[in-house]
């Protein structure tokens, strides 16, 4: 067999295959046996026509069936000869059969990018001081009881902070109904019946603080200034007048911190209570601190390795990160036709996400490799089983189609990324 390859692109490679005569006959032969044994041909009993009329009557059929097994076979060999990695199969020529001749085939392939690493140990990095005070706890106290707070109609007082108002209303930009203006932001310009808590965000920026104050049966204008970063895109920076009627009127009342609650919470006391939110808050503190660590370290790699990705690598990636995209924005409340609308910004947005994610795969495989960073099978098995968790699957099933769709390697390398980003910051320089 002989090998050959040139450059067909970035991170792309164009393999040529040639099989042996000898080889291609000595296939050939066994096909022949395989359809001799199995075909009939009238005035012969089956399996026992001459092999030289099965061949002849089969041609066709044995010259495709040649093709496809020894295309694959000797395409392995080639592969594993060679020692090349392979990211995508693009394209496989038609080989040309003629018999007594060599079969030569060509594959197009994306392979992983060569490149140089910049010096990766010491990368500076900053060390955030992790604190929680206890205003902190008592405000997470408070959020908690809010969680559990009922909601008691009342009338003859104006609303107040906490208080939900029940409200109606529509909605303009510059003189034109807000979804004329902005057709993205459907179901956003006018409602009924909605309640809202005051001094609030989480409905529209501002609206929830204009409501303090206002009584059943007020009606009041409010201006509403979108941020740069607001959900619907096309109303970022832009202001909506807000027409709005008061229809409802609802007190907070928080439960008492007895023990009665405190057992629903499953825990004994208002100290125990407070020591677990102590931990949960400096938990998550350190973690939003080890993140921007991380963080710092995967921008200074982008910026300091030159390298180019496989496009095909880019385009999956590309597309999952589309779809991590497309389900965030519907848990936030946005409609499928809303978050079409978007499809165009958020392809561009995902691309260059994609493009970084790929380099940065690769850079930290290249580190895990030349420090010897590997993933044991106790270690793949505890990460499979921990991703099944949080899909609430069974593991051994989710084992099961990992294995079958080829993607056991993809949690090793995930294991030995997370080792790679572990050792960069035991190795940092840090300020």
């Amino acid at each position: 067999m002989k090998v050959s390859f040139k450059n067909a692109g970035v991170c792309r490679k164009t393999m040529t295959v040639e099989v042996p005569a000898e080889a291609v006959t000595e296939e050939r032969a066994e096909l022949l046996k395989v359809y001799a044994k199995g075909v009939a041909i009238p005035g012969f009993r089956k399996g026992k026509a001459p092999k030289h009329l099965v061949e002849k009557k089969f041609a066709k059929e044995m010259t495709a069936d040649l093709k496809d097994r020894l295309v694959p076979k000797f395409y392995h060999e080639a592969i594993e000869a060679e020692g090349v990695k392979v990211v995508s199969i693009i394209n496989v020529s038609e080989p040309e059969l003629v018999e007594g001749q060599p079969l030569s085939f060509d594959v197009t392939m994306d392979v992983p990018p060569e490149f140089k690493l910049p010096k990766y140990q010491g990368i500076a990095i900053k060390a955030e001081k992790v604190e929680v005070t206890d205003k902190q706890v008592d405000e997470t106290v408070e959020s908690i009881l809010r969680q559990h707070a009922t909601f008691e109609d009342i009338e003859g007082r104006p609303a107040k902070e906490k208080d939900m108002v029940q409200v109606s209303y529509e909605s303009t930009i510059d003189g034109e109904p807000l979804e004329t203006k902005v057709p993205e932001a459907r179901g956003m310009g006018q409602g009924k019946g909605y309640w809202i808590t005051c001094d609030d965000e989480s409905f529209l920026p501002g609206m929830g603080k204009e409501l303090i104050g206002i009584s059943v049966g007020d009606k009041k204008d409010i201006t509403v200034e979108f941020p740069a970063e607001f959900i619907v895109k096309e109303l970022s920076g832009m202001k909506a007048e807000f027409k709005v009627e008061a229809t409802g009127l609802r007190e907070s009342k928080l439960p008492e911190l007895n023990e009665e609650f405190l057992k629903q919470l499953r825990v004994e006391s208002e100290e125990e209570l407070r020591t677990n939110i102590r931990q949960h808050l400096t938990d998550a503190a350190e973690a939003k601190a080890k993140r921007a660590q991380e963080d710092a370290i995967c921008e200074f790699l982008l910026k300091k390795t030159k390298l180019d990705v496989p496009e095909t690598a880019v385009q999956q990636q590309t597309r999952n990160v589309m779809y991590d995209m497309a389900r965030q924005r519907m848990m936030q409340g946005m409609s499928q036709e809303q978050v079409s609308a978007q499809s165009a910004d958020m392809m561009a947005e995902a691309q260059v996400k994609a493009d970084e994610q790929v380099k940065l795969r690769y850079i930290m495989m290249e580190i895990a490799a030349a420090e010897n960073l590997t993933a044991s099978d106790e270690e793949v098995d505890e990460e499979i089983t921990k991703m099944a968790i949080q899909q609430q699957r069974d593991a051994a099933e989710f084992r099961k189609e990992l294995e079958k769709e080829g993607h056991m390697d993809d949690v090793a390398d995930q294991i030995r990324f997370g080792k790679a980003v572990e050792f960069l910051i035991e190795n940092a320089k840090i300020k």
